[in-house]
């Protein structure tokens, strides 16, 4: 998913440089339009992960509850948030969401 990259700021420091208000509401936007996409070949019972490696509150969690408050057809399975100064790994984001079975 494309994504600010703030879960990699240790190593690509210029995205502090780079990211402002404007772009991060156009990744939101972007993000929103790939999972609406994605979701539509997931059969029920199956299952579609979102990921990114941002720590950016409105790229995760934001944009997995606005997609399940449109779809409830779908439910949260699994959600884990690494940090960097938690996990001592890069920062990511996962989320998988499944297709209700009927």
């Amino acid at each position: 998913m494309p994504c600010s990259n703030t879960g990699v700021l240790r190593r690509r420091v210029e995205v502090r440089w780079r990211l402002s208000d404007l772009e991060l509401s156009r990744l939101v936007s972007t993000q929103n339009k790939l999972l609406e996409k994605a979701t539509r070949h997931v059969k029920p019972g199956g299952l579609v992960v979102y990921s990114t490696c941002s720590l950016e509150p409105e790229e995760n969690a934001g944009v997995v509850n606005a997609f399940l408050s449109r779809h409830p057809e779908f439910e949260l399975e699994t959600l884990r948030q690494l940090l960097p100064f938690e996990d001592r790994v890069d920062g990511a984001f996962v989320a998988a969401l499944r297709r209700k079975a009927s």
